[in-house]
């Protein structure tokens, strides 16, 4: 059904690559959203004030706000495509996560005007009057507070934007204190106690905690959260997959916002290949790379030397030395230079992004251990923290 109405309103909606459609996707579900949203404010604010109830009125005002928050995704969406210029080179497509963040914001401030109005019934409660009018709204309203949510949680998922997520989590919020609202609704008719507020506060407490995950989930892009394990296990494997790459390693990836992310990483090759060769085969993958994953990757070219049993078999023992340092470090750029007196041993130790152990302490155990090996030997090691 829901593919049936996108086939109808948006153009090639298949294609959720194109920055075109994506915007489409966008202004559709916003459109759609501010019209029903508009309805259900009407509805909640008209009858909360007919029978006296602090919790539909609340509902109503939760819909203005989120109508205010339609409003401002519609814009994002528009300036988040806006073409790159020059003091935005790299594009407007963080604007996303920044309109989620401020749907966080208006969620967070409605729960705690929520909060306050729930405890003031409790401490001074008002009678509710029961209406089947109300409960009729209350019900329309969760009807489409339910189609709104999934139409917009199934938009942003088809085309990974954080701000139809968030206004989805939005309308399934609405679901649930509207639902208890309902509730409260009927319970007027059986008991004097202030079910209104009661409900009324559990409920607040729901709606602030929603808009904190939510506003932590557009944050952690901003600040540059790790990049999805699955896509980047397959990215790994891909570029793996040419003859010419022999090792990777130092991969970053940074996001610029949905479908705008930029890839740089080292791939080992061959130092004994023709340079012109293994540069041609490079720029096939980065291309390849852009067509199948939508990332503009930047390829660094590591030369070192292969199928060469007596640095093979050096590099093996260094690595399970480091590894006796610490399990999680991994070595990478591995080069030996001999010479007459000594012979270096040069080569990056990887950390786990987390790790905070003293750098020049981990340089002396690994120094010690291969000195151990042999004292010929010395080490020039140069640490380094993982991106991923």
């Amino acid at each position: 059904m829901l593919e049936g109405i996108l086939k109808r309103l948006i153009p090639h909606h298949e294609d959720v690559k194109d920055p075109k459609v994506r915007e489409r996707y966008g202004i559709v579900s916003s459109l759609i959203s501010i019209i029903l949203n508009a309805v259900m404010v009407i509805f909640k604010i008209g009858f909360g004030k007919l029978t006296g109830s602090i919790a539909i009125v609340n509902d109503g005002f939760n819909n203005l706000s989120d109508m205010g928050s339609n409003v401002a995704t519609l814009f994002g969406f528009k300036l988040a495509n806006k073409h790159p210029d020059s003091e935005h080179p790299y594009g407007h497509g963080r604007i996303e996560y920044i309109i989620g963040m401020i749907i966080a914001f208006l969620i967070i401030y409605v729960g705690l005007n929520a909060l306050m109005d729930a405890v003031n019934q409790i401490i001074d409660p008002h009678a509710v009057s029961f209406s089947y009018g109300a409960l009729c709204a209350l019900i329309f309203s969760i009807m489409i507070k339910l189609a709104m949510g999934f139409f917009n949680r199934y938009c942003g998922k088809k085309i990974a934007s954080p701000s139809l997520l968030a206004a989805g989590q939005d309308s399934f919020n609405d679901v649930l204190s509207t639902s208890a609202t309902l509730v409260a609704l009927i319970a007027s008719l059986f008991s004097d106690l202030p079910f209104d507020g009661i409900i009324g506060l559990a409920v607040a407490i729901i709606v602030i905690k929603s808009g904190i995950e939510i506003f932590k989930s557009t944050l952690d892009p901003l600040l540059g959260m790790a990049p999805d394990k699955e896509m980047v296990a397959e990215v790994v494997a891909f570029v793996k997959s040419f003859k010419v790459t022999k090792g990777i390693h130092d991969l970053m990836i940074h996001d610029y916002g949905p479908g705008r992310r930029y890839m740089s990483v080292h791939v080992e090759v061959d130092a004994r290949e023709d340079i012109m060769k293994i540069h041609d085969e490079i720029d096939i993958i980065e291309r390849e790379l852009l067509e199948k994953y939508n990332i503009l990757t930047t390829i660094h070219m590591d030369p070192i030397v292969v199928n060469d049993p007596k640095i093979d078999a050096l590099k093996n023992k260094i690595a399970n030395l480091v590894k006796e340092v610490d399990p999680a470090y991994t070595i990478h750029d591995f080069r030996l230079v001999d010479g007459p007196t000594h012979t270096n041993l040069i080569f990056d130790v990887v950390l786990p992004s987390a790790d905070t152990s003293d750098h020049e302490q981990i340089k002396k155990a690994i120094e010690t251990k291969i000195k151990a090996l042999n004292k010929r030997y010395y080490a020039v090691i140069q640490i380094e923290h993982a991106y991923l």
